[in-house]
């Protein structure tokens, strides 16, 4: 379980400190309460809606088994101090001064500025090359099915081309990203992580919220929309064996469908994804 704990947070201090913030509406649980989470099929589907609501608590609550979720919130409460160097420590408080301060965004877009141009140089032949080692290697790599390697490596192909079709280091672009970040930084209302340090597992949750759809709102800077990927999902082929069941799962992203058998269990009477 020290796994999770420390995947979860790490992710909460990254999306702390490079997300915008996301909508005032975060919980999912009058539309989940809808769903028949009885099911495998419904379970996963009311993470779905938790995700595209932004909603951590409801997400985290509903993958894992009664007793999972109360291990995760023990050692969240066991293990949250001492985790963090003075040095990461300071560097936290430095960045979160620089983000929150008079005029962030303008001073910010001042010291990217003289990358931008260099970037932009170097950005083709960068793209170029990219997407043909980034194919093959998905292509030979054994870690992945080999029935999934061609749909993989059909995404990353598509993602790299749209890299290269759209102006992503254009000065609009880079303005509209620090604005996020910027936004993030004060929807946070943090300082120091000693806060993090001090939070309840909820509390952490509902920062880890504000990061998510602020993950979002980044992405929709650059075009690229989350939560249209989530409404894409489609369970089919629902296949239940006592405590055990199998679903295929399809999505979109970059115009490709991903396709691939989720195995779903029983665990506490709660439908989770198999670990």
């Amino acid at each position: 379980m020290k796994t999770h704990y420390k995947l979860f947070a790490l992710l909460l201090v990254a999306l702390m400190g490079l997300t915008a913030c996301g909508g005032d509406d975060n919980s999912a649980a009058a539309e989940i309460a809808k769903m028949d989470t009885d099911t495998p099929d419904g379970a996963f589907l009311a993470n779905v809606a938790a995700m595209k609501a932004n909603d951590l608590h409801s997400l985290i609550k509903n993958s894992l088994s009664e007793q999972q979720y109360n291990d995760l919130v023990t050692e969240f409460e066991n293990n949250k101090t001492g985790n963090f160097s003075e040095a990461d420590k300071a560097q936290f408080a430095q960045t979160m001064s620089m983000l929150t301060a008079d005029g962030a965004e303008d001073q910010l877009y001042a010291m990217a500025a003289p990358q931008l141009e260099q970037a932009r140089a170097m950005l083709p032949m960068m793209v170029m090359m990219g997407k043909d080692q980034m194919v093959q290697g998905i292509k030979q790599n054994p870690m992945i099915p080999e029935e999934q390697r061609e749909t993989l490596a059909a995404v990353a192909g598509a993602a790299v081309d749209w890299i290269g079709e759209n102006d992503v280091l254009s000065d609009e672009k880079t303005k509209a990203a620090i604005a996020s970040v910027v936004g993030t930084a004060k929807a946070m209302d943090m300082t120091s992580l000693d806060e993090v340090e001090n939070m309840t597992f909820e509390q952490a949750l509902a920062k880890g919220s504000i990061a998510l759809g602020g993950f979002k709102d980044l992405l929709n800077v650059y075009g690229l929309s989350m939560d249209d990927m989530l409404d894409s999902v489609d369970v089919s082929n629902v296949n239940v064996n006592g405590d055990n069941a199998t679903m295929d799962v399809n999505f979109e992203i970059f115009g490709q469908t991903i396709k691939q058998t989720m195995n779903m269990v029983k665990k506490d009477g709660v439908w989770v994804g198999e670990q």
